[in-house]
């Protein structure tokens, strides 16, 4: 059986609850293939924990301080995933008893917390950078930037500009999210 999970990476705690229940239910991980396509096989039921972490550039290094953590500490099995997988920085570690993992919740909640927070400046100041040479040449001379506007160009500075929009409001939901998770604990 395959499944795919479409959470944000802000939403890790739900994929780990889904796949402990599909775990109980008798569908074991048996591998990650593509971006969070989970493939599962029959097995006998079994009482797991699932923790997933996101490995990213910079938060790399201390993500891999979690991983090892889980690996030293509470025995977890890293399931490993293709190519792909491993490029969208998703990594599941499956542990085989129930243990407090609250610490290491919290820390990948703090890396996950700060790298969103990045990718909201980051398109904030993006969208300053399209949009500020625009803004500057229509107060400077509005009939002259009027004139040389042509269609295709109007097209793709809104397409980039909406997408830019997207991104910074997707980020900051993202952030918003995780500020109100660290806030209740």
């Amino acid at each position: 059986m395959k499944k795919r999970f479409f959470q944000p990476i802000w939403k890790f705690e739900e994929i780990e609850k889904q796949l402990t229940a599909l775990e109980e239910s008798g569908w074991r991980l048996n591998k990650i293939k593509g971006l969070r396509c989970f493939e599962f096989v029959k097995s006998k039921p079994k009482t797991v924990q699932y923790f997933l972490t996101y490995s990213i550039t910079r938060e790399k290094l201390n993500m891999n301080i979690i991983e090892n953590s889980l690996v030293q500490n509470f025995g977890a099995n890293q399931i490993k995933g293709t190519l792909l997988e491993g490029l969208s920085g998703t990594s599941v570690f499956r542990i085989t008893k129930q243990e407090e993992l609250t610490e290491q919740s919290d820390n990948r909640d703090i890396i996950i917390q700060h790298y969103l927070f990045k990718k909201v400046v980051f398109g904030i100041i993006l969208f300053f950078l399209l949009f500020a040479p625009l803004a500057i040449g229509a107060v400077i001379n509005i009939e002259k930037f009027l004139e040389e506007l042509n269609i295709f160009y109007m097209v793709l500075l809104s397409f980039c500009l909406l997408s830019i929009i997207c991104y910074v409001v997707y980020n900051l939901v993202g952030l918003v999210y995780q500020n109100k998770k660290l806030k209740n604990k």
